[in-house]
């Protein structure tokens, strides 16, 4: 079951627009919010992941696979689909106005929120998709504390840069989207521990994914058990096709494979199996 939340200071800074910038910016705003998560939300089941949380918040939305183990190759794409999708929406809708002037009264502040949503949502700071892509990133080079200092290092500077832009704007024209963003990306430290990581995959419990079309890569029989093993991945399925000198071919499933190295060893090659 799918569970649906709304981040406190997301709904607050919609009250606000509704008050202060009327209904046609609210509800752009939160069409522009919508478009982000369907673009996560699709790439994410295109490559095999079951969501099992979505949380509304005030830049974006957060998604979650609780019960998966997300590769970090696969976290990239899903966070780079939202802010693309409001980039592309954008661009559509700056078309519009050429065939259809009227719309751009209606369209306009959409265009302003979405690009802007791409935008901020691409910052380095966590969770921000930006963030998720830098924590990616500092995952996959340096070692797990090291990356989670980084993470919270830029959460601390982006959230304090914020900060000082609302009290500046103080002086000016009140902007609360300011202060919301900073306590938001403050909240980000909160979420960090235990999120940084990538797991290694499983060889003997590794978790299957709904309606993912299997990899089939050909090997020959020089080709040893250890190589073959580097080959599988967390999130795809892997199918390796193995031709016999006597014309024969073998279709050499994961499992099959684990069972092999239980019985032969990793660097055992697999002409010494299958041409016996």
């Amino acid at each position: 079951m799918k569970k649906f939340a709304v981040h406190p200071i997301g709904l607050l800074i919609w009250c606000w627009l509704l008050l202060f910038s009327g209904v046609v910016v609210a509800i752009n705003y939160a069409f522009a919010i919508i478009l982000h998560e369907m673009g996560h939300y699709f790439v994410a089941k295109r490559l095999g992941y079951r969501l099992t949380r979505f949380a509304i918040s005030p830049f974006g939305v957060e998604l979650s696979y609780f019960d998966q183990k997300l590769q970090y190759k696969d976290e990239i794409k899903i966070a780079l689909a939202g802010p693309a999708i409001n980039l592309v929406s954008s661009f559509l809708i700056c078309g519009l106005w050429w065939v259809l002037p009227t719309t751009y009264f209606l369209t306009e502040s959409f265009v302003v929120i979405s690009c802007i949503l791409a935008l901020v949502n691409l910052l380095p700071a966590y969770p921000l998709d930006g963030g998720r892509i830098f924590v990616c990133c500092c995952n996959h080079f340096v070692d797990e504390k090291k990356a989670t200092k980084i993470t919270m290092m830029m959460n601390v500077f982006f959230s304090i840069l914020f900060l000082f832009g609302f009290v500046v704007c103080l002086f000016y024209k009140f902007n609360p989207t300011l202060l919301a963003f900073s306590i938001f990306l403050f909240s980000g430290l909160l979420q960090l521990k235990g999120k940084t990581t990538f797991d290694k995959i499983n060889w003997f419990a590794k978790e299957m994914k709904n309606f993912v079309k299997p990899d089939f890569l050909c090997v020959n029989l020089d080709t040893t058990i250890g190589e073959l093993m580097t080959k599988i991945q967390s999130s795809k399925t892997t199918i390796f096709v193995v031709s016999l000198s006597s014309g024969k071919v073998v279709f050499l499933t994961e499992k099959m494979l684990i069972k092999l190295s239980i019985n032969y060893g990793i660097k055992e090659q697999l002409k010494n199996i299958f041409e016996k």
